[in-house]
């Protein structure tokens, strides 16, 4: 069974802020492909994800370096579906903003409040962390809750108490940033606030920000994220994924989804697929979105992997029964109509 979750390249983008300010460290460093970066709503399997900050701990020397990086992990420096979150004058509806809308930026997780009394809980439920790389994860999120609840309630709110699971990071500088009681190996990621806070807590006044405006293709992206057991969708996604590392191949997709090679061909086989049809057609797709953006022919080539153009105007060809070029062509014509 293929059960494997997923998370935006652009959630990466506050972390890799602070990375450089505070460590001079760029994520390439960790083997990220450039290209990934540079494409901020590309997918990246959740394991990858927390793979990344265990390196990451390795390459400062610092267990603490997320609490350090905390003045850039907001949802501000996501970009645009970042500030909508928190572009609200009304933090309960931030509130509800971010539970919901988070679900475009993070699959398999779940964001949502408890309420006990006088007081709501912010959780963060993730069933897909584990090991040293979800403590990291889980003091992320509660550093952004944190940070969401300041930005409406002043720089020197604290939170009623914070539960964060993982093994613990011992470092002063956590329980300064919260200044409250913090409990570590819980099983989930809470933040407690005041409800009173969500009924009247606004009290700092807030930029203006422009509305939104998404294109078709970024909608397209926005909408793509897999149900971690959706087979279909999730293979779209890893053959994605793993053309940013060079053409994809059965092993390294069959590594991702945690299965040998003769499982996943298995698995692919029950629904009538083999993974090199599958691999031929996903790239094809991803390939027009490239030619709706005007990308040369050359540069699609590249960037899904192949080794050279010829062979993917062949792939191209078997595929869709025109070239690239006459393809994208035809598209950018019923496009400007």
């Amino acid at each position: 069974m293929i059960n494997i979750a997923f998370i935006r390249t652009a959630y990466l983008k506050p972390l890799e802020l602070g990375l450089q300010k505070h460590y001079g460290i760029r994520l390439t460093e960790l083997g990220i492909p450039a290209q990934l970066l540079k494409e901020p709503t590309s997918l990246i399997p959740f394991n990858d994800y927390l793979h990344w900050l265990e390196q990451i701990e390795e390459l400062t020397g610092d267990p603490a370096y997320m609490i350090k990086l905390a003045a850039d992990l907001s949802f501000e420096n996501i970009g645009a579906l970042g500030n909508w979150y928190v572009s609200c004058p009304d933090l309960a509806l931030a509130f509800r903003r971010i539970n919901y809308g988070i679900s475009c930026l993070q699959g398999g997780a779940s964001y949502h409040g408890e309420q006990s009394g006088k007081i709501v809980k912010w959780v963060y439920n993730n069933s897909y962390a584990h090991g040293n790389g979800a403590s990291f994860d889980s003091l992320k999120v509660a550093i952004l809750f944190t940070q969401v609840s300041r930005n409406y309630m002043g720089d020197d709110y604290v939170p009623i108490k914070v539960e964060l699971y993982g093994p613990e990071i011992t470092d002063p500088a956590i329980q300064q940033f919260f200044g409250c009681p913090i409990t570590w190996q819980a099983a989930a990621t809470k933040v407690w606030l005041n409800l009173s806070i969500l009924e009247h807590g606004n009290q700092r006044p807030l930029p203006i920000i422009k509305p939104i405006l998404v294109s078709n293709l970024q909608l397209d992206d926005l909408l793509n994220m897999p149900q971690p057991q959706d087979i279909a969708k999730v293979m779209f996604e890893i053959i994605n994924y793993s053309r940013y590392y060079g053409y994809p191949t059965l092993d390294f997709a069959a590594e991702k989804v945690g299965l040998s090679r003769q499982q996943l061909q298995r698995q692919l086989h029950d629904y009538g697929w083999t993974f090199t049809g599958t691999t031929n057609y996903i790239l094809c797709n991803v390939a027009i979105k490239y030619m709706l953006s005007g990308t040369s022919i050359p540069a699609i080539a590249t960037l899904l992997g192949y080794s050279n153009v010829q062979s993917f105007n062949k792939a191209f060809k078997r595929n869709r029964g025109l070239t690239p070029t006459q393809y994208q062509h035809q598209l950018l014509e019923r496009s400007l109509n």
